[in-house]
């Protein structure tokens, strides 16, 4: 029995996910966007300024490996977003830099990132939005350690 109620959480968790990217993706497609190119083009656009930021960085914190990374870093440079240059720590690596076409977004990508996530949750008291974090950061970790 418990068995069968995993694997509806799983499912859960999947149909979750893919509800979420997909309505992200239909958000993001007006700054020719994907979901997961508006996320990297964020992370780089809040770090850029704290050191260089490579492909191994972004393969890091996404947990994504590295062709998909290449290919999301493609696309983001062919659409001038961000750049890639020459490191000056390790010329065995390029740093991802934003270009004004990236930066011009950010305000809107964290607004859009914030509503999206109030969107998620504002059925849910404050006291259950604090538990389902609590619970999605435990179940987060007990993944990552395996």
């Amino acid at each position: 029995m418990d068995e069968v109620k995993d694997r509806k959480n799983i499912a859960l968790i999947f149909r979750i996910n893919n509800a979420l990217t997909k309505q992200k993706n239909k958000k993001m497609a007006r700054y020719d966007l994907t979901s997961i190119q508006a996320d990297v083009l964020i992370y780089i656009l809040l770090n850029a300024d704290k050191g260089e930021i490579n492909q191994l960085d972004i393969q890091a914190v996404f947990k994504l490996t590295n062709p998909t990374v290449s290919g999301i870093i493609d696309r983001l440079a062919e659409k001038n977003f961000i750049k890639r240059a020459k490191s000056v720590k390790d010329a065995r690596f390029r740093r991802l830099l934003p270009m004004p076409k990236g930066e011009a977004l950010l305000d809107v990508l964290l607004k859009s990132a914030h509503n999206a996530e109030e969107e998620f949750l504002v059925d849910m008291t404050n006291e259950e939005k604090d538990e389902f974090e609590r619970l999605l950061n435990i179940a987060l970790k007990t993944v990552e350690s395996d």
